[in-house]
């Protein structure tokens, strides 16, 4: 899984719990999601995609809402479109819950988001954020993960939040550019002495596991033996009282005559 000589090592995914990115909410931009984004053979079909050498599963950004829309035959999916002043703008796509009619007490919100709930009005969707309503201009953090629809890559939402003010907008743009200056420009590179503790702590992780199936099968294998021995003497049990019900009965009286005999 390594690209050419002159690229940074693309390292096994047993290795990405090291890395500063696999785990993180990776402040980035829209252009940077549309464009330096690369995915890598190997990681096909896993949501999976590399900034350098860097393992990206989640990301964030932060930027005006523009629009919203409803998609899907009922609505099941609400898109937001977010400008980060990046120069491209980003769909966020937002999955409605199929509640049952008349239960929808049951769900904290609407959404697949516990805190986001959407609301069409004469066929215009109203977004809400912690009950409150969210107008087109307000400045949003947005956390999700990566997909794409029709060849173009869009977010999965997973956590909202509203961004009070210029201050906090200016604050946020500046988290983004410390992430990429310090982390995501620089070639993750696993050192040897890390890998290998890694790839002990891994074997350790695989005999425990080991060791625990072989228990848990020792267990059901024994389960399934008291379960046979208990079967056999609640049968045995039936055979006796049977016989003794039959002690001393006539001959033949276990037969019932049929009416045209």
């Amino acid at each position: 899984m390594n690209a050419s000589a002159n690229a940074p090592t693309i390292y096994p995914k047993r290795y990405f719990a090291a890395s500063p990115t696999f785990n993180a909410w990776n402040k980035v931009t829209s252009k940077i999601i549309h464009h330096d984004l690369h995915t890598e053979r190997g990681f096909e079909g896993q949501n999976l995609y590399f900034y350098h050498n860097h393992p990206i599963h989640y990301v964030r950004i932060v930027g005006i809402l523009v629009d919203i829309v409803t998609r899907g035959r009922n609505g099941e999916y609400t898109i937001l479109t977010i400008d980060d002043s990046s120069g491209e703008c980003i769909d966020v796509k937002i999955t409605s819950l199929a509640t049952v009619a008349g239960n929808e007490k049951g769900y904290a919100s609407n959404t697949g988001v516990e805190n986001v709930d959407v609301h069409v009005t004469l066929g215009l969707p109203t977004l809400y954020l912690n009950f409150q309503p969210v107008q087109i201009g307000e400045v949003l953090e947005v956390k999700g993960t990566i997909s794409v629809f029709r060849k173009e890559r869009q977010i999965e939402l997973k956590r909202l939040f509203l961004v009070p003010g210029t201050n906090a907008e200016a604050s946020e743009w500046r988290k983004t550019a410390l992430w990429i200056s310090t982390v995501l420009s620089r070639p993750w590179v696993l050192a040897d002495k890390e890998r290998d503790a890694m790839d002990k702590r891994i074997k350790r992780e695989e005999v425990d596991e080991k060791k625990m199936s072989n228990r848990r099968r020792a267990k059901d294998a024994k389960h399934d033996e008291e379960r046979k021995r208990y079967e056999e003497k609640r049968e045995a049990k039936r055979k006796r009282a049977e016989s003794r019900m039959n002690e001393g009965a006539l001959k033949g009286s276990s037969i019932l005559p049929t009416p045209w005999d």
